[in-house]
C-alpha cells in the first residue's frame, strides 16, 4: 500500500493487529489518545495523542510515521 494520508477509522483498524488500543476517557478536546500496552493486556506503554474530528479524519503521513516511530511498528506499509 502507498504511504499517504490513511482516515482515522482506518488507521486504527491497521493498528489493531499490533496491539494498540485507544484509551478511553483520555485526551483533551478533539484528541485520542493511542497505547500500545507492554506486555500485552497492560494499562502501560508508550501512547500517542492523535486528533479526532470523527472517523473520517484525515491522518497525514508525517503523524503516521511518528506514531509508528514511537511504537516501534516497522512493517505497516507492507
Amino acid at each position: 500500500m502507498p504511504k499517504g494520508t490513511l482516515k482515522l477509522r482506518e488507521l486504527l483498524n491497521r493498528l489493531k493487529p499490533y496491539g494498540v488500543v485507544v484509551i478511553p476517557g483520555r485526551g483533551r478536546g478533539s484528541e485520542l489518545i493511542l497505547l500500545r500496552p507492554v506486555p500485552p493486556g497492560a494499562k502501560t506503554g508508550p501512547q500517542y495523542p492523535i486528533k479526532n474530528h470523527g472517523m473520517g479524519t484525515e491522518i497525514a503521513k508525517p503523524v503516521i510515521s511518528a506514531l509508528l516511530r514511537r511504537f516501534k511498528i516497522t512493517n505497516f506499509w507492507d
